[in-house]
């Protein structure tokens, strides 16, 4: 009897965990009826490769006919190259180390000495970089092609198959090393104008001047994305998103590339060949400081660092890719064949050149203290799958890879890989047709021309954010007989500039710049025509409590109609920049709340900043307006003043988040566990205008995707459109974003991601239709097994103030 009430207790316990164990709950967390569907899993997957969502155009009959052209003229150049030739193709050297002492002359002997030695391939770099030499900030086209006119005739001399050398330049924000080169807002900057055709533009100003002054071939775009507010290089970066970077990094590449590419044909003045940088996940360093070590799963790299890479490579066709400093999960990148030779190489189908950072070949052994000699070193980063190494001032890499060869370490085969990217690249850019500068008259007149500043004043215009407004702007310029300006940055064109401006740490002073407006002297032109005083008083010194300088500032606000405050950073770059905390500095902050206690009067906070450095929320709120201007450029002064006295009203919106404080950095694409606790200072993608906009009536083609359509063909799309309507009184621009959630999937969703953004202009009383269209691409995440997976289930659609559900089938 005990026997048989066991046996029925444990059968009853052995079904009651089988009913268990089986029963599924559906989206809404309520019990399946059991059926059919039953058996069927809860997600259903498709999954892609990367060359699928990003997928190279077919080639015309021309395109194949340039390639063949020359497949055949390289294939026969390096048959006729020796392992020195090769090896010399490979190397770069920093232009720095060819100059006399504190001068921009070139030493032609110890030229000609080194190019005869090793056959060098690539030079870069300004004499300028360290800072004004000879009264010099930058040279001028003329000097540029002087230079670089005797740096190529001794280099052609001393190749005995005279292969030219090609020159590389970093162009961060314009021709920076350029003297007149127009400047434009950095990055970040660009970023908040949400404007593709803007940034293109920018870029096509860009490429001209360095094409102007000879130059094939910049190290622009950055493509990382500014997650991490600490590192000192966030500004370089266009957004924390990876689809505004993605659009926008393209849009840099075309631009500079007058929409060429360099792997099916020319690229010829006034283009120059992009370069895709720092490839990738360098943006994201755990401490914040610059080329410390990034710890990102693996799934993070693919879903939200790999895209804006992806995109400029395959639909931009950047044609060179430089390769970021840092050390990625434990591995520098610089080592990573997974990284280089698998998912760029193979996954991305990259066939380009991929250049080194400054010596970070050099640095596996020195500082990533991974090869115990600069041999290994040398030859991890080959095996990963550089091609040229920035060796920057020296000649180890050249002499120790020719030893390698020589004992056979290293294949020539491998040599010729690169060595075939490096020529390619030369062909592309007309190098062997003609590899000196042509001094083209009217496009060195074109450096600096009115019509190209007037294009960085329009960035800035489209760029700078309103973030409050307690009904203080725009400013009546009739109702102000004294106006106070002040702070460090507020007559500061070096701040506004930033780094990587004339020198790599940025200007200096105000006279380094042969033109540009400060804040305060854009206010002051602003108001020469009326009878209104514009005071100037610094206010405080960066980092220094001056209770002198404190008491001017405060006395003149006492007495005045309205205050502009300018705050921000000093130009740095790199390790430079690094900080400790992302809090503005005491005396800055003490100079804002002393204004506020000293005046009735309006206070306006522009911010001039390279990231968004933490302000008291409590002592932003007493603030009248608050406008983010980022690192503007030198063409600030104008629009900045125009958007205060309201004759530009405000359409930049922040592609970052700006933090309430230290502890809470993390980017707006956070998961429904962080609901409730993410509370940023503002919000991605927020911006005022000084009118109003209503969205209405969104509509899609479709509310439910079958498996029959969605599969990832190029017709495969969701089309959705809203209507936005200018509701106030005056014309403005607005930013239509297309955010995409979902509501459950195999791998923790985002409670919402960007996936589609317009900007329009309206008049007052004025609609349009604003179209959006949904690929495969923008439905996909990277799934448990890290591949690209499209996902059966609910998704959230929202567009301003309208939502809507599809689902997808």
């Amino acid at each position: 009897m005990m026997k048989i009430v066991l046996l029925s207790l444990l059968l009853v316990s052995f079904v009651a965990f089988a009913i268990a164990a089986t029963e599924k709950v559906n989206i809404n967390n309520q019990p399946y009826s059991y059926g059919e569907e039953d058996d069927e899993p809860i997600y259903k997957q498709k999954k892609y490769k990367i060359s699928e969502m990003y997928p190279k155009p077919e080639l015309t009959e021309q395109q194949k006919q340039y390639i063949k052209n020359r497949d055949d003229f390289v294939t026969a150049l390096l048959g006729k190259m020796s392992i020195v030739e090769k090896v010399g193709q490979m190397t770069q050297i920093d232009v720095n180390k060819l100059v006399y002492p504190n001068t921009v002359q070139l030493n032609e002997t110890y030229v000609d000495e080194i190019t005869k030695e090793f056959q060098i391939g690539s030079f870069l770099n300004s004499p300028t970089t360290g800072g004004i030499v000879q009264g010099y900030s930058s040279l001028n086209a003329t000097q540029w092609i002087d230079l670089l006119t005797t740096l190529q005739r001794i280099t052609v001399k001393n190749q005995p198959n005279s292969i030219p050398m090609i020159y590389g330049i970093d162009s961060i924000h314009g021709g920076t090393y350029i003297e007149k080169s127009t400047l434009f807002p950095h990055g970040t900057g660009m970023g908040a104008t949400f404007n593709p055709d803007l940034v293109y533009q920018g870029q096509t100003i860009s490429g001209k001047d360095s094409a102007a002054c000879g130059f094939p071939w910049v190290f622009s775009p950055v493509l990382g994305l500014g997650v991490q507010p600490m590192w000192s290089r966030m500004y370089e970066t266009f957004s924390e998103d990876p689809f505004v970077a993605s659009q926008l990094g393209e849009a840099s590449v075309r631009g500079l590339q007058r929409d060429s590419n360099p792997f099916t044909g020319n690229i010829s003045s006034p283009a120059v060949v992009g370069t895709a940088k720092h490839y990738f996940g360098y943006s994201n360093p755990v401490n914040g400081k610059d080329r410390t070590p990034a710890w990102i799963p693996e799934r993070m790299m693919r879903h939200y660092f790999l895209p804006s890479f992806a995109q400029a490579l395959n639909k931009g066709f950047a044609g060179t890719v430089m390769v970021n400093s840092a050390e990625i999960n434990g591995i520098p990148m610089h080592a990573s064949e997974k990284y280089i030779a698998g998912v760029l190489r193979e996954e991305l189908q990259f066939d380009g050149l991929a250049v080194s950072d400054w010596q970070d070949i050099e640095k596996l052994h020195f500082f990533h203290k991974i090869a115990p000699t600069m041999v290994q070193a040398i030859e991890l980063a080959l095996n990963a799958g550089i091609d040229m190494s920035m060796v920057a001032d020296d000649f180890s890499f050249p002499r120790l890879l020719l030893r390698m060869v020589q004992n056979g370490r290293i294949p020539e085969s491998r040599l010729d890989m690169s060595v075939r990217r490096i020529l390619n690249l030369k062909y592309a850019t007309g190098l062997f047709d003609n590899p000196y500068p042509v001094t083209d008259p009217e496009l060195i007149e074109s450096i600096g021309q009115l019509e190209d500043r007037e294009v960085a004043a329009n960035a800035v215009a489209e760029s700078v954010t309103l973030l409050q407004n307690n009904q203080v702007l725009p400013l009546n310029p009739s109702q102000i007989s004294k106006i106070l300006v002040t702070g460090p940055s507020a007559d500061s064109l070096p701040n506004q500039n930033g780094g990587w401006t004339f020198h790599w740490q940025g200007a200096k002073y105000n006279s380094e710049f042969p033109f540009g407006t400060t804040i305060l002297s854009g206010i002051q032109q602003y108001l020469n025509q009326t009878n209104a005083e514009v005071v100037f008083e610094q206010g405080t010194e960066y980092g220094v409590i001056n209770q002198t300088l404190l008491e001017q500032a405060a006395n003149a606000a006492s007495e005045s109609d309205a205050v502009v405050v300018v705050l921000g950073e000093l130009p740095e770059s790199e390790g430079a920049g690094d900080i400790n905390d992302l809090s503005m500095d005491e005396a800055q902050v003490f100079l804002l709340e002393t204004l506020v206690q000293s005046t009735k009067a309006p206070i306006i906070l522009v911010l001039i900043e390279a990231r968004p450095r933490v302000l008291p929320p409590a002592l932003v709120a007493q603030l009248g307006a608050v406008l983010m201007a980022y690192l503007p450029g030198s063409e600030a002064g104008k629009p900045i003043a125009e958007i205060i006295f309201g004759d530009i009203n405000p359409s930049g919106r922040l592609p970052i988040t700006y933090p309430a404080s230290t502890g809470d950095i993390s980017p707006y694409y956070y998961k429904y566990s962080m609901e409730g606790i993410h509370t940023p200072l503002f919000d991605f993608g927020h911006g005022l205008s000084y009118t109003q906009f209503e969205y209405s009536d969104i509509n899609c083609n479709a509310t439910r995707f079958g498996p029959t359509n969605f599969t990832g063909n190029v017709g495969d799309y969701v089309r959705i459109s809203v209507s936005i309507t200018n509701v106030g009184k005056m014309t403005g621009k607005e930013t239509a974003m297309l955010f995409l959630g979902k509501e459950y999937a195999q791998i923790t969703p985002e409670v919402r991601m960007l996936k589609g953004f317009r900007k329009i202009l309206l008049n007052p009383g004025d609609s349009q239709r604003v179209d959006f269209v949904l690929t495969p691409r923008e439905f996909t995440f990277i799934g448990i097994d890290n591949q690209i997976t499209a996902e059966t289930g609910q998704f959230f659609i929202n567009i301003g103030s309208q939502s809507m559900t599809y689902y997808l089938a």
